[in-house]
């Protein structure tokens, strides 16, 4: 990872507020003042005394605040480097962390569009559609009089409506397509440009070419952001081939193409986390955007400064990152500001390797050193939290050295006040010279106690925070993946194996059903297994082959799953058990997602049974929490820790299983607990004899999915 250079301490920068440029000026020339006196000192201990002795005390007395001075002097200039060097480091890694979690959140995403279009392209109304279409155009040639030329509108329906039904259940996409092998679009999803889309001819498409050269169903094409005749604006197409019969390993027949709405995606996904006016206007000078592995704007969130389809803003070597998870920070002129610029290149996920497109965040150099406004009262001491792990080493020492002078400067007046008594009447005009040694010492030390103070107070501000956005992004990206289970179960539960397998009741029609179950999990790794179960609650069919002897044996009529599926009536409903103990699963905790099937796998209708997915939550979950915690150069912070907790306040996954149990209730702070949807809060408690700051934020859903009422919690160790 390339770092962005420190900042050289210079008090006439412009970064360095006014206030800070006047408490430096009033420092040093407070100390500059003391040499003065203390030459005044050492003049007036040749006219009090003849004493060689005495007149050598005053003068070492003397020296020694003359030397504390000019250390005080310099660990003034240290200060200031070290205050402005720990806000930028902080800045830096909350950036960092923002830019990296941005570039995962649409990579995320854009792997479940890998698993869908595989899966889709299996559906028996599309093959059949395209098979029908192919024999129609033969038979025309012919000039054969064939039934299939009248079967074909009512494929054609049947198809347009399928895809209409996938739309409806992914609202993620704009449109969706199948083609015959000559690129001529057959059906789509999108009623709106049905007419204008239906009878063009694609074939000249890097998208419809690539998904017939596929070699089986395993595999997909993705054409990068760019040109379609499909759409009217810039389109992200996903693409596999159709295949004879729906076999994975058939002849391919054609193609299908989904159209991802990547712009309305990631324009929720830019605008998240940067700072808004009363407006709710993005602050001036920050900017977030995504760039190709060409380096050029393929979605903004100001398309006035940063508009899509040109070249970033960028300084060279932001432009060209070449390694997957390359990282680098600098500071630059972006849009004429000085900014500082955090790029973080794609590394996939899993074994996505994604489409090398990287993650921009741009913020004005001047917002890393802004004073906190807040000045909230936190329940902890400025003492305290100058000794706390929130502040650099560095920092902490520059404290302790100013502590240190600012008793050896009291410890010195006090040994020449005693001095001066002993001098008798003598001396007593050195008592005011030692008075206005300790009032200087005091007041300089005072002053740079206090930025000290404001120091710790912006930092602590700062990490909170970063906290409440770093639970933000934990809260949001579950949110984002378990709309995505809420859409397949909707669409798995319409799939025409599992409603004629339940209305036929035979073996055979089950067999055929779990072979189906068992193509979409292999489809779906994120799952672990999927079941059927009849109106009585006898599972009859299910994914994994090495489960099917122990569940054929299991009736799930009283799981909460089951009766919530029983009670749906209509294919764009679903139900979901929150996470739980499970009998069905041998794992610790399990999140089960229901559809019901509905008969003749009708829109609405008669439920025959239940399709239930068991997602794979641990496995799923902690890598989310994980790249949520609070990281400094890159690195997680020690004891900083993610978890989840349920409606009931229980953790139901955890980074931490020692401090955060799954199943404990964690005592934290009644702001952070009681948050209403979208809310998120930040503060200090204890728990396991330690004293920790928190960020919450509570679920607000994602597109019509609402959530399950969790909220995630992100912590850090102050001890």
């Amino acid at each position: 990872m390339s770092e962005a250079k420190n900042i050289k301490f210079n008090i006439y920068n412009p970064i360095i507020t006014y206030e800070h440029r006047a408490a430096y000026d009033m420092i040093v020339s407070h100390l500059q003042e003391i040499f003065p006196i203390c030459n005044q000192g050492k003049c007036k201990a040749l006219e009090v005394s003849d004493d060689p002795q005495k007149q050598k005390q005053i003068n070492d007395l003397m020296e020694k605040v003359e030397f504390f001075s000019n250390s005080l002097i310099t660990i003034t200039k240290v200060f200031f480097d070290q205050l402005y060097r720990a806000k930028q480091t902080s800045s830096q890694s909350i950036s960092q962390s923002t830019a990296m979690i941005k570039i995962d959140m649409i990579e995320r995403n854009l792997l479940e569009r890998t698993c869908d279009v595989r899966w889709w392209a299996l559906e028996k109304a599309f093959w059949q559609c395209i098979t029908l279409s192919n024999k129609s155009k033969t038979s025309a040639k012919t000039k054969s009089n064939s039934s299939n030329s009248k079967a074909l509108p009512e494929a054609v329906e049947l198809a347009c409506t399928r895809l209409e039904d996938i739309r409806n259940s992914y609202t993620l996409y704009r449109d969706l397509v199948i083609a015959d092998t000559n690129g001529v679009i057959i059906a789509n999803s999108n009623a709106d440009r049905r007419s204008k889309v239906i009878g063009m001819n694609v074939s000249k498409e890097e998208w419809f070419q690539k998904a017939l050269e596929t070699k089986d169903g395993t595999e997909y094409f993705v054409q990068d952001v760019s040109n379609s005749e499909l759409e009217d604006i810039e389109a992200l197409i996903y693409s596999t081939a159709l295949r004879a019969d729906g076999d994975e390993q058939g002849e391919v027949i054609g193609a299908m193409g989904v159209l991802f709405d990547f712009q309305g995606e990631s324009q929720i996904i830019l605008n998240d986390y940067l700072p808004k006016d009363s407006d709710e206007q993005t602050l001036e000078g920050w900017f977030s955007f995504f760039t190709n592995k060409d380096g050029k704007v393929i979605c903004s969130s100001d398309e006035n400064f940063i508009p899509s389809g040109e070249i970033a803003d960028l300084p060279r070597n932001h432009r060209n990152l070449s390694s997957a998870g390359e990282v680098i920070v600098s500071t630059g002129a972006v849009c004429g500001n000085r900014s500082l610029i955090v790029s973080h290149k794609s590394k996939g996920f899993d074994d996505y390797k994604g489409l090398g497109w990287t993650s921009h965040l741009v913020l004005p150099e001047s917002a890393m050193f802004e004073r906190s406004i807040t000045n909230e009262d936190y329940g902890i001491s400025p003492q305290e939290l100058m000794n706390s792990k929130l502040i650099p080493e560095k920092n902490q020492q520059t404290y302790r050295e100013i502590q240190r002078n600012k008793g050896d400067i009291q410890l010195i007046s006090i040994n020449g006040i005693i001095l001066a008594t002993d001098l008798g009447k003598a001396g007593t005009s050195f008592i005011p010279i030692f008075d206005q040694i300790t009032t200087t010492g005091n007041s300089t030390t005072g002053k740079m106690e206090e930025l000290l103070s404001e120091m710790s107070s912006d930092m602590l501000e700062q990490n909170l925070k970063a906290l409440e956005n770093f639970s933000k992004q934990a809260i949001d990206l579950i949110d984002r993946n378990l709309f995505e289970r809420a859409a397949d179960v909707r669409w798995w539960s319409t799939d025409h194996a599992f409603w004629e397998a339940l209305q036929e009741g035979s073996d055979e029609k089950f067999d055929e059903a779990a072979k189906r179950l068992g193509i979409i999990n292999a489809s779906y790794t994120m799952y672990r297994d999927l079941v059927i179960a009849d109106s009585n609650g006898r599972i009859v069919a299910n994914s994994k082959s090495e489960n099917r002897d122990k569940l054929k044996r299991m009736n799930v009529s009283e799981q909460s799953w089951f009766r919530q599926g029983m009670q749906i009536s209509r294919s764009v409903q679903f139900g979901v058990q929150d996470v739980c103990d499970s009998d069905l699963e041998n794992e610790e905790t399990s999140l089960i997602y229901c559809g019901g099937i509905l008969e003749d796998g009708q829109r609405e209708g008669k439920v025959l049974g239940v399709l239930g997915i068991f997602f794979d939550w641990e496995n799923l979950v902690f890598p989310i929490l994980e790249g949520c915690l609070p990281r400094i150069k890159g690195e997680v912070v020690d004891g900083g820790a993610a978890f989840y907790v349920n409606e009931e306040h229980k953790v139901i996954a955890t980074t931490d299983s020692e401090n955060f149990k799954i199943g404990q209730v964690v005592n934290l702070p009644t702001e952070n607990l009681n948050l209403d949807a979208g809310e998120s809060a930040s503060g200090i408690f204890s728990a396991n004899q330690k004293k920790y700051i928190i960020g919450s934020s509570r679920t607000q859903g994602y597109r019509e999915y609402k959530g399950l009422g969790w909220t995630a919690h992100v912590v850090r160790p102050i001890d």
